[in-house]
């Protein structure tokens, strides 16, 4: 996957392929690297058996297999194309979740998307660094990124973002924006497009819309709500009532049903703590969202902050972190969005602890390299020593016969070798590929 991206490096001097200092990075940030130094220490620490694994190329004067240095990682990551990397990882990941639903392919993504400020670093123009992300609800994986121009908002790059997703013919789309979306273009723009739906929250900073729609809901609060989720954790009792009726008469683009959500808390000793109303509108029709689906869609689409941004904010550290040059702060946002989605597609729900682990022990990220494919076998760089013929492997082992071999002699614990590899991730696909 990763040697999709354009080599953009003149071929004078290359030293290492583009797509094994990306995967050097994926490691680092499997590892919960938060920075290029730290990057660079990763790559230094990986053991030569995993180095070699991973396509490194051998050195015939030190003996050993080359890793990059964080000059190299630097350079790379700055002046590598973000936009093509994010769209790569993105229909990679997306393509990956799409194997874990067992259906006939003609399912409903529910994609929350938001934006997200990255608060220490700064671009030329004396402005922060935004990016503008789409995530899976259900799998909490990032599919979609784009980088918003500096002087703009996230508004403007919706049909940016849109596009980049690498949704199916027969595939649908419900997609869950916040109120700063709740323009008529983004209304036009996604209610118009083919198998995609919007589901909008609206505020009043939009008066006019916002009264049509609150006269049209109020007669239908006074009925039972449509549906009603509870849920009790922490000593407290949450409550969320759902009522959903038709928009006729509602000047928005391709607008079909209207929503109210109160949201209710409550304690121990039943006393209510809080209450909220929410109103959304929808380019769904009552046979493709009903109210229990807006009920549930509307309380997931927060998991983008909870499960993606706060991630990456108390993991990667990504609002400290003051990498300004060129277009390294989305490169380093691409691989962390990268290792978070391998990790949760690998059933990984603690991504903190689980990058402590991995940064204990660098062979623990090769399973979660190791994705789901259709070939039932591992597939490695052509360069590695596990994808070789036996015929080719013992010719290596001539080209080295007198050299101390570094994964006999110097790594004194297990690695992944070709052998156990295979046995580790029976069912594999290699990020390079």
């Amino acid at each position: 996957m990763l040697r999709s991206v354009t080599e953009f490096r003149d071929a004078r001097g290359i030293q290492y392929a583009l797509e094994f200092i990306l995967m050097v990075c994926v490691v680092a940030a499997l590892a919960g690297a938060e920075n290029y130094r730290e990057i660079a220490t990763v790559a230094a620490n990986i053991p030569q058996g995993m180095l070699r694994a991973l396509g490194a190329e051998w050195d015939y004067f030190t003996q050993r297999y080359k890793y990059p240095r964080k000059t190299t990682i630097w350079l790379t990551l700055t002046s590598v194309d973000t936009a093509e990397l994010d769209k790569i990882t993105g229909t990679w990941l997306l393509s990956q979740a799409r194997k874990h639903r067992e259906d006939d392919g003609s399912y409903t993504w529910e994609i929350a998307i938001d934006g997200k400020v990255m608060r220490g670093a700064w671009t030329d123009e004396n402005d922060k660094v935004t990016l503008f992300s789409a995530m899976l609800q259900s799998e909490a994986v990032t599919i979609g990124q784009v980088r918003v121009p500096d002087g703009t908002n996230e508004i403007t790059q919706v049909e940016a973002l849109i596009n980049e997703i690498g949704i199916q013919e027969r595939e649908s789309v419900l997609a869950t924006l916040d109120a700063a979306h709740s323009n008529k273009e983004t209304g036009e723009l996604i209610g118009g497009k083919k198998n995609w739906d919007y589901l909008i929250t609206l505020k009043t900073d939009k008066p006019a819309l916002y009264g049509k729609v609150r006269e049209k809901i109020i007669p239908v609060l006074e009925k039972p709500p449509h549906d009603i989720m509870t849920e009790s954790k922490r000593g407290r009792t949450k409550i969320w009532s759902c009522w959903i009726t038709g928009a006729e008469g509602i000047n928005y683009p391709h607008i079909e049903q209207i929503a109210c959500i109160r949201r209710e808390s409550f304690n121990r000793n039943d006393e209510k703590i809080s209450k909220e109303i929410a109103i959304q509108i929808t380019s769904a029709p009552p046979g493709r969202l009903t109210a229990a689906a807006a009920n549930r869609s509307t309380r997931d689409h927060w998991t983008v902050e909870n499960k993606s941004h706060y991630i990456r904010d108390t993991v990667y550290r990504e609002d400290h972190n003051q990498s300004y040059t060129g277009d390294g702060p989305q490169a380093l946002a691409s691989l962390h969005n990268l290792a978070i989605g391998l990790l949760r597609l690998n059933g990984i729900k603690s991504i903190k602890e689980t990058t402590e682990l991995i940064h204990l022990d660098l062979t623990r990220a090769l399973p979660y390299m190791a994705t789901q494919s259709d070939a039932c076998c591992a597939v490695l760089p052509p360069n590695s020593p596990a994808a070789w013929a036996p015929a080719d492997r013992q010719d290596h082992r001539r080209r080295h016969a007198g050299f101390a071999h570094p994964i006999i002699n110097e790594d004194t614990r297990p690695v992944p070798t070709a052998l156990n590899f295979r046995e580790i991730c029976p069912i594999a696909g290699d990020l390079t590929a």
